[in-house]
């Protein structure tokens, strides 16, 4: 395997090796060595770069301002006559932008050292718990798991919210010099991450209910995302007459009706038709998210940063760091530019789950939907579904000159609510998935079909692009394997760096998919361009290796393989970087058997 030594320009702030992945008896894990390079990065700039111009221009600006006011602060008139008072102030003291600032550091607690394991055979409808490795009942592990939560939630730091604000030069100056883990950019209005198409292409959402397996092994069996929170974030709030108000809660005022969130609202509450959808407007994180009625446990974005720079941004780090301390799974939509553009912001966040769109027709990535990698490199999108969905009967809302609703839905908009929902099912059917987007995201890569177009991927890595996740394969008629481990840096991998474990129950001659997946902090990945932890997978077999992931920069691992006998199969992890020992184990695991 060839060294590499990576530069970076300051718009580019993570940069990574091209990934392997499902690798089978062919090259070999990367050595300590090539992992622990010394790579040449450039520390990206806390300004933005439509900032920076700003305040350098404004720098150059002598310009004088002439202030005409009626008297002074006291009440003092100017002039012989008592008239007005004349001042001349610099131009550059009130020209002003608009600007967000991101503060990226996290404010964690401790964790305590914990793993869980989790096997539920759906044919004997038997769930099986494993707490730090001893066998337990499900009321005994979930009163320890609610116990560390609630211990966690109580000493864990606020979280640093965006802030929107208008500054001059000179205030974003101060801004910067307060704190080091301060960013600014330029505010620009999000943008709805949807489109509408011809209406041949779309299908009834019932149609795409049953294509994606939700039908039959959820809402059939009672799983309709019961006690499962899910927030969304729009411009707007939909009006209730296309809302189930049971299953909806506004938080905030509503600064009236958009017709992009009623396309986001029908989605969600099609596809897990009780879960509580909380509305939320602009670009706002529920704090506290453990406390809702029904906790907050997954995010759907649909929309994007409209942004200049094409690396990992700082609204990416802010939102790892959201993930990362409260254990939230975001979808976040991949966007709508074509093949050929980038991945948008925040969908570039390392935690999250950006969605591509496919056609509920032939499982094709649609045209529209966005496809290469930032400059990060890191294999984006993780998963893609379902969009161009149509809900009959649906009335027609116009909200302005060439914006009305009419019952079709479409875009990687379509398609992240309906991932969203999807997953909302998930967790009301296994509880033991709640707090933990690790063992989520490596559930959801482990469990998608191909897509029918693997060559739409304009910059795959050799092994791994983005499937479908079908709710089939969550449903199989032998036990889930689902495993977590959570503490601080120095737990879990033994000395050798590794954690080891048997699967037992194997077929010969199947094909499985496992998947590891692990959080990282947006400060630690913004400010070193790089993800702190790199952990590769392997699966081996009678002492032979049946496959090896071992990708650079992802902050997941995806083993495809079929099994050569019945023999019980030896699982690998293993760190093969640790660059911040501050730096959390928050890692996941699924096993899949395909076919």
């Amino acid at each position: 395997m060839n060294k590499k030594m990576l530069a970076m320009t300051a718009m580019a702030v993570l940069v990574g090796g091209s990934a392997s992945y499902a690798q089978t008896n062919s090259d070999d894990v990367k050595s300590e060595k090539e992992a622990q390079i010394e790579e040449s990065v450039s520390v990206p700039s806390r300004m933005g770069l439509s900032v920076q111009k700003f305040v350098e221009k404004q720098k150059q600006n002598t310009q004088k301002r002439k202030v005409t006011l009626k008297s002074d602060v006291l009440g003092r008139r100017g002039g012989a006559q008592k008239g007005a008072l004349n001042y001349e102030i610099n131009a550059s003291d009130v020209q002003k932008m608009k600007v967000v600032i991101n503060d990226i550091k996290v404010n964690d607690a401790p964790l305590p050292t914990v793993s869980g394991r989790y096997e539920y055979d759906s044919e004997k409808n038997q769930k099986n718990y494993w707490l730090n490795g001893t066998k337990v009942s499900d009321a005994s592990y979930f009163a320890q798991a609610e116990k560390r939560e609630k211990k966690y939630n109580e000493t864990k730091g606020s979280f640093n919210a965006p802030r929107v604000a208008y500054l001059t030069a000179s205030e974003i100056e101060k801004e910067l010099s307060s704190s080091e883990t301060k960013f600014i950019s330029e505010y620009k209005e999000p943008k709805p991450a949807a489109l509408t198409y011809g209406i041949d292409d779309y299908r009834n959402y019932t149609t795409i209910l049953q294509r994606s397996g939700i039908t039959a092994n959820a809402h059939n069996k009672g799983f309709l995302g019961q006690g499962v929170g899910v927030y969304y974030n729009e411009g707007g709030c939909p009006p209730l007459n296309y809302v189930n108000t049971t299953y909806y809660t506004r938080l905030g005022a509503c600064p009236g009706f958009a017709t992009h969130v009623i396309g986001v609202t029908r989605t969600l509450q099609t596809t897990a038709p009780q879960a509580m959808i909380y509305g939320i407007d602009g670009v706002n994180y529920p704090q506290n998210v453990s406390s809702y009625a029904k906790p907050i446990l997954i995010g759907s974005q649909s929309w994007g940063f409209v942004t200049d720079e094409t690396g990992y941004t700082s609204d990416d780090a802010v939102m790892d760091n959201y993930i990362y301390s409260n254990r939230v799974v975001e979808f976040v939509a991949a966007g709508n530019d074509g093949r050929n553009s980038y991945i948008g912001a925040p969908g570039r966040a390392l935690n999250a789950i950006s969605v591509g769109a496919v056609s509920p027709v032939d499982d094709k990535y649609l045209s529209y939907s966005s496809s290469k990698n930032s400059l990060k490199k890191t294999d984006k999108p993780e998963v893609a579904n379902y969009s161009n969905i149509y809900f009959p009967g649906d009335p027609s809302y116009t909200a302005g000159s060439n914006d009305t609703y009419d019952g079709h839905f479409s875009g990687t908009s379509a398609a992240t609510p309906f991932m969203a929902g999807m997953t909302a099912n998930l967790l009301s059917q296994h509880k033991f998935l709640w707090w933990h987007p690790e063992v989520v995201k490596a559930l959801l890569i482990a469990g998608s079909k191909p897509v029918q177009n693997p060559e739409y991927d304009v910059d795959p890595s050799t092994y791994f692009v983005a499937g479908i996740p079908n709710y089939a394969r969550f449903s199989p008629n032998e036990a889930y394997r689902w495993r977590y481990w959570q503490g601080e840096n120095n737990t879990h991998f033994n000395a050798s760096n590794e954690i080891v474990f048997t699967e037992y129950s194997i077929q010969k001659g199947k094909r499985y998919r496992l998947a590891i997946s692990w959080l990282t902090s947006g400060q630690f990945a913004l400010n070193n361009q790089k993800v702190a932890q790199d952990i590769d997978l392997s699966v081996w077999q009678n002492g032979n290796r049946l496959a090896n992931a071992n990708s650079f920069e992802n902050t997941f691992e995806l083993a495809d393989f079929v099994t050569k006998s019945a023999d019980a199969l030896t699982i690998r992890i293993k760190r093969v970087a640790n660059r911040s020992t501050s730096e959390k184990v928050i890692l996941g695991y699924a096993f899949v058997k395909v076919d």
